[in-house]
């Protein structure tokens, strides 16, 4: 296989945090916490199998595709009386969340609890879970032809 930083295919891309967007209920987010600041996962396999004992298999797709965004906030950021506001209110709302190549979103979303919280010598992190129904992701790039 070739190098994929090569004369013939050219230098992968280079990531910048900054250019990572998270937008919830039509609110830039800003203040996270170091770190990883946003991360997603989602609920269910889009697919799994099932054999006998003979060795046959059977394939079956999951069209399942609801998920988890968790944003962790740092805990003096005034993006979070944006989740409190959702929260407090059981609104439902869309996620927008955009990087150079990725982009996951969902138009149906509501956050799942408050955050655990602490003080202590320096702010803490208020991670806020969001459950998202049908959550999407797509990739932005595009293979070097």
């Amino acid at each position: 296989m070739a190098n994929a930083n090569s004369s013939q295919t050219g230098v992968m891309g280079t990531y910048d945090a900054a250019d990572v967007t998270s937008v919830v209920d039509g609110n830039v987010l800003f203040g996270f916490q170091s770190g990883d600041f946003v991360t997603w996962e989602w609920d269910n396999d889009k697919t799994s199998a099932d054999g006998d004992s003979y060795g046959t298999f059977v394939l079956s797709k999951n069209n399942k595709n609801s998920g988890s965004v968790t944003f962790n906030l740092n805990q003096e950021s005034p993006c979070n009386k944006v989740f409190a506001d959702l929260v407090n209110t059981n609104g439902e709302f869309a996620i927008d969340v955009r990087s150079d190549n990725e982009h996951v979103y969902g138009a149906h979303a509501s956050v799942v609890r408050v955050p655990s919280g602490q003080n202590g010598d320096a702010a803490q992190v208020r991670s806020w879970q969001v459950k998202v129904l049908n959550l999407e992701y797509e990739r932005l790039d595009s293979m070097p032809s």
